[in-house]
């Protein structure tokens, strides 16, 4: 890899300051999720990643109806309407369920921005950057890095199947398909270092 002088931050930095937005998220009590939703907010000023986010929340959709209705109706409480006897979701159960599912749409926003920011050969260059460590575990980045980008290439050119059941049909990609993958490599800058604390300090300051 090649190493070049890269145009904003690094891929990696970005890829970690989502992973601090996430915990931020999930872990800051309601005063500041709120603000943190505002801040989120302004992702709809831009269309990539309003789109984005549109796209995420579509899929993701059937998942979040599901923890809503799990908590409404599992966790105990007051009865939410009480005509419907025991058909009736738990007040507190709801509460908690738009709770939890306005945190996991907050992880999407900010999964929708790194997207829409960051390109493909960019974030698989941040997760081989950040797979670092785990070779001291025998893991091998470069045959991971490889088969992602590679699988992720299929995926976008093969064609849309009509329903899951085309899906399950379409035949597995031919194995004499390419088994290389070039990325370009990208130098760590002081301003990459720089935006993380700034990053960790926005977290203390949310999580406090």
């Amino acid at each position: 890899m090649a190493s070049v002088r890269p145009g904003g931050l690094h891929p990696a930095a970005r890829i970690l300051l989502w992973c601090g937005w996430a915990v931020t998220v999930e872990r800051a009590a309601q005063t500041p999720l709120i603000f943190l939703a505002v801040a989120a907010a302004t992702a709809f000023l831009f269309a990539p990643v309003r789109l984005q986010l549109l796209r995420l929340l579509r899929r993701t959709r059937w998942l979040l109806l599901v923890l809503l209705l799990t908590y409404a109706y599992l966790l105990p409480g007051t009865a939410w309407w009480p005509a419907l006897g025991w058909a009736s979701p738990a007040l507190e159960g709801v509460q908690q369920g738009v709770l939890r599912v306005g945190r996991l749409a907050l992880m999407l926003a900010g999964l929708a921005l790194l997207l829409a920011s960051t390109s493909r050969p960019r974030l698989i260059y941040g997760l081989y950057v950040l797979a670092w460590p785990l070779t001291w575990l025998g893991f091998d980045r470069r045959a991971f890095a490889v088969r992602l980008g590679l699988t992720l290439d299929y995926v976008e050119r093969a064609p849309k199947p009509a329903n899951w059941l085309d899906a399950l049909r379409v035949p597995l990609p031919d194995e004499g398909t390419p088994t290389t993958y070039t990325l370009e490599a990208e130098r760590w800058q002081s301003r990459d270092s720089a935006v993380i604390l700034v990053g960790l300090f926005g977290m203390v300051i949310g999580l406090a």
